[in-house]
């Protein structure tokens, strides 16, 4: 019976199913094991004798009478089947009803083949022959061993046993990690010495096992323990060493027919590892305000000085003394660039580097890049900038980053090339897929670097030798921080020189592909934005008395009108009592910060006053301080130092984004404004200096502060509730102008004002119009926002 033979070979698994099967329809599951690999054995030693009699082609014929029966093999492994077993204090009734189940088991298999009815039959008699003949060896084991013999293998056995338990016991008390053992009631059946240690009042090993000491595990663990799904979580827990922080694991205990034996509890003591991530998180929070105070302390200082050396290149000077005043401005540029390199580096070796992701083109980046280095350039006659780029596309990814590398790695070129030529050269290197990969090369005649040199030349504050250093300047620090940012971008960088015959340094970057590949500038970008008025009320809000000069000089350099309020009381006293375009908002004053001073201008009654456009100034350039100060309401960002073509181009931005507000008119007609309407300019600014993802959680911010207002406002207007009216539309008026609704802002500043006038106004018509308003810009703002942000690349 050859196939036979292949089919009983290969049914393990389904043997081992079916038996599982039968033995909980039959109710044997209690008296067996829980472990389906148990099952599985069981099969493999009950089909290694009738695999071994059809591979050797014995016959296995029917139970004769024999006067010894363990001379047969298949009779034989019944004997030592029931002399394992019944040392085990299996009985010979529940031993055969078992075995009935496996018999049936292996004739299921016969009858699921493809076997001809003839061969099917004769295979189901050999397998009714071999299992008669295994159940006589039971029997003849049973009944053939003197008392006295069964019972010293009962003892042997019992040894056996009792001395495997104490190992796992053992093993169970020297785990270092506290295990916690609850049986189906939810009681505890037993803990290690780890744990009874911790949680218990001893701390003998087996206190628990052997004593009767009772620990309220549940309670001091706070979870459901008897039955429910396996739970991993961080917990508390008080212990007999105080208060300690725990990795808790629970797992269910179940037998082959799932039934809840009880439930495993691991615990890992995590108080240290917490205590560790703290400290880091501390040090990082430490690193990131060290960061924002140097950065403000030293950059402070420095704008200054490049302020004050531009305002003076304009007044009529001698030779002498304007070059006196261009080297100021060189040493205070040298200075300045040593010091942003410095604090690059230790944002990037802090982990406060965060890398965009936004839409934009490589050429305008390019084009600004070159704008910048041509008058370095030009400082320089024999020398010429080269540019050799392909149609670029547009791309997702962090153009500021972008054009950090590409300022470095050309004006490095500019820097030491005297003559010849630098040239900036771009491949598109992509392979299949949807990443876009460019290649960017700069190249230039200059003075090379030696060849012992190229190995180190990526690392911090090194340079290609001492004479560099002395007759350029600079930290050492540049290509490091290029090989770093390359980094973040997933690129690589190298490069390729020759000492006396200039270098090529290289760049592979991978972007997301954008939308086009046209060069696209932006929408609200710099060279979109119409010209500024003639001449702009500007509202310098700026202690330092240096940096106001420097402000004010600028303004007026550039024809504008500039009024100093050194606090932020002297700015809202400033506010309230002129007219201004525009606030330049210095963040560190001594009364209150910048953030808090915008947050009052914006909860002003007057809503053309509280609209006011407000630029940060400020040294402090992170990632989270410019997040922050959009937050608080300001419409844009300029990081000192700053000449005058950047405070221009930012003032041409913020104005075109957000018109100088009208003349004031009374608040009464404002109802008559149309609430639903959106200045869509406001987001697409965030969108601009934050992100997508940070305006949408401006946006999901406005949603749900004001999900309950409209009903609040009704109830209020019910009750002729004028003081909640007033507080409720002083809210939403701070909060519309925010997200572009300042339709709505206008009409709940008239209805605040209404409600807190003095006169006997009727204030419920306007308050049910303003909830009604309210829920229509809410719905807008969510279209518009749904809308803007399906225009804007997934980020992964």
């Amino acid at each position: 019976m050859e196939r036979l033979h292949d089919i009983v070979a290969g049914g393990e698994k389904w043997l081992t199913a079916r038996i599982i099967h039968y033995a909980k329809q039959r109710g044997f599951t209690p008296f067996t094991s829980t472990l389906e690999q148990a099952w599985l054995a069981s099969i493999r030693g009950l089909s290694e004798p009738l695999l071994a009699a059809l591979a050797e082609g014995r016959t296995i014929a029917a139970v004769s009478a024999e006067p010894d029966y363990a001379r047969d093999p298949i009779a034989r492994y019944g004997i030592e089947a029931a002399r394992r077993h019944r040392t085990r204090g299996i009985t010979l009734g529940l031993f055969l009803g078992l075995m009935k189940s496996y018999r049936r088991s292996y004739l299921d298999l016969v009858a699921a083949t493809d076997l001809a009815p003839e061969e099917r039959a004769a295979a189901a008699d050999l397998v009714e022959n071999f299992f008669d003949r295994v159940e006589v060896g039971f029997c003849d084991e049973w009944a053939g061993r003197p008392a006295d013999e069964q019972f010293d293998q009962l003892r042997a056995q019992n040894r056996a046993m009792t001395n495997e338990k104490n190992k796992y016991l053992t093993i169970f008390e020297s785990l270092n990690d506290p295990v916690v053992l609850i049986d189906e009631t939810g009681a505890v059946e037993n803990l290690n010495h780890a744990a009874f240690a911790l949680f218990g009042a001893g701390d003998a090993p087996g206190a628990r096992y052997y004593g009767d000491a009772r620990v309220p595990m549940a309670e001091i663990l706070g979870l459901d323990l008897v039955g429910g799904a396996d739970l991993a979580c961080e917990r508390r827990l008080p212990t007999n060493l105080g208060p300690r922080w725990f990795d808790i694991k629970t797992q269910r205990m179940l037998d082959v027919s799932e039934k809840y034996l009880g439930t495993v509890v691991i615990l890992v003591d995590i108080t240290e590892y917490r205590r560790a991530t703290e400290d880091a998180e501390r040090a990082d929070r430490a690193k990131s305000a060290f960061l924002a105070t140097m950065s403000h302390e030293i950059r402070t200082p420095i704008h200054g000085i490049l302020g004050l050396a531009e305002l003076l290149r304009e007044r009529p000077l001698d030779d002498q003394d304007h070059d006196k005043v261009e080297a100021i401005a060189r040493s205070g540029e040298m200075l300045s660039s040593v010091v942003s390199d410095i604090l690059d580096y230790s944002k990037i070796e802090a982990g406060v580097l965060d890398l965009e992701h936004i839409e934009f083109s490589v050429a305008a980046v390019i084009d600004d890049v070159f704008g910048l280095m041509q008058p370095l350039a030009r400082r320089k006659p024999d020398l010429r900038l080269i540019l050799e780029t392909p149609r670029l596309p547009t791309v997702v990814g962090d153009p500021g980053k972008l054009r950090q590398i590409l300022l470095n790695l050309i004006g490095n070129a500019v820097k030491f090339t005297e003559s010849g030529t630098v040239w900036l050269a771009i491949e598109d290197v992509s392979g299949p897929g949807d990443a876009w990969m460019l290649r960017f090369v700069v190249a230039d005649t200059g003075m090379g670097i030696a060849e012992s040199k190229l190995a180190s030349i990526f690392e911090p504050f090194t340079q290609s030798d001492g004479s560099v250093a002395r007759r350029f300047g600079g930290s050492g620090l540049g290509l490091a921080i290029c090989r770093s940012l390359v980094q973040r971008f997933g690129g690589e960088i190298g490069v390729d020189s020759r000492l006396g015959e200039g270098s090529r340094f290289w760049f592979t970057v991978p972007f997301e592909r954008g939308l086009g590949l046209e060069p696209a500038r932006r929408a609200g970008s710099d060279a979109d934005a119409p010209p500024l008025p003639a001449s702009l009320d500007v509202l310098v809000v700026e202690d330092n008395e240096v940096n106001s000069m420097v402000a004010g000089g600028l303004l007026e350099r550039a024809g504008h009108r500039a009024t100093i309020a050194a606090t932020g009381a002297d700015a809202l006293a400033c506010i309230e009592s002129g007219r201004h375009h525009l606030v330049l908002m210095d963040l560190r004053l001594p009364d209150m910060d910048g953030l808090e001073v915008t947050r009052r201008i914006r909860a002003l009654a007057d809503p053309a006053k509280a609209a006011i456009p407000i630029v940060a100034l400020s040294a402090q350039v992170l990632k989270a301080d410019i997040e922050a100060c959009i937050a608080a309401g300001m419409n844009d960002f300029l990081g000192k130092p700053f000449h005058l073509d950047r405070l221009e181009a930012t003032l041409r931005r913020v104005i075109a984004a957000a018109p100088p507000p009208a003349p004031p008119v009374d608040p009464e007609p404002a109802a008559g404004i149309e609430p639903a309407t959106i200045d869509e300019t406001v987001l697409a600014g965030h969108v601009a200096v934050l992100g997508a993802a940070p305006t949408g959680r401006i946006v999901a911010a406005f949603a749900a502060t004001t999900a309950d207002l409209p009903a609040d406002l009704e109830r209020c207007a019910a009750t002729g509730d004028r003081a909640a009216i007033a507080e409720i539309a002083h809210r939403l008026k701070s909060a519309s102008a925010h997200v572009g609704l300042a339709a709505l802002a206008a009409r709940a500043a008239a209805v605040e004002t209404t409600a807190r006038g003095t006169r006997d106004g009727a204030i419920t018509g306007p308050a049910n119009d303003l909830a009604s308003a309210c829920r229509d810009a809410r719905a807008l703002l969510d279209r518009t926002w749904r809308r803007l942000g399906e225009a804007q690349p997934a980020k992964t």
